[in-house]
């Protein structure tokens, strides 16, 4: 029960509906509608942001694999001269001597190929200008034309990239071709 008297409670209604206002089962007010459109279009915007969000953090994941897969190309590249002396002193070495820096190498060998180095193979196979770098050419009737004769300096690829190419003689019979 209400304090106002009936008379009260007419004017009050009177004035309300003097005022304009419309009662809501009528249609939604101008100010919900709105708000109604508010919300849609911040819904709109974070539907954006969260599918700019998904992308940025794909792309990001891409370019740290990348950055993992060839975190270890200037060591590598640095360590190549060094594989390289081990194997002109092995060639020299006879007896236990010989067997301790084989052995040496052998684990030295082993743990570049477990980061990713990779010996770019050569000796007898086709010439091939992007893995190989042609030093010298010679005739050799027992080979065929751009064959690889002879490796000068092996070459190196870290997963598909090469670090560096084999240095190679190459055959060259003067147009006779075998095989």
């Amino acid at each position: 029960m209400s304090d106002e008297t009936p008379a009260a409670q007419e004017a009050a209604a009177g004035e309300a509906a003097g005022k304009g206002e419309k009662p809501l089962q009528d249609g939604p007010l101008p100010e919900l509608e709105a708000a109604r459109r508010d919300i849609e279009e911040l819904l709109s915007k974070l539907k954006y942001a969260r599918a700019e969000y998904e992308n940025y953090r794909k792309q990001a994941a891409r370019e740290m694999d990348a950055v993992l897969k060839f975190a270890h190309e200037a060591l590598l590249l640095r360590l190549l001269p060094v594989l390289d002396d081990f194997g002109a002193a092995l060639k020299n070495l006879d007896g236990d001597a010989g067997k301790g820096v084989r052995m040496v190498h052998e684990h030295l060998l082993k743990a570049l190929k477990d980061g990713g180095l990779q010996e770019i193979p050569a000796d007898g196979q086709p010439f091939d200008p992007y893995v190989h770098d042609c030093v010298q050419q010679v005739e050799d009737p027992a080979l065929a034309d751009g064959v690889v004769k002879e490796v000068v300096r092996k070459g190196y690829r870290l997963q598909e990239r090469v670090l560096r190419p084999a240095q190679v003689i190459v055959v060259k019979n003067g147009g006779e071709t075998h095989g």
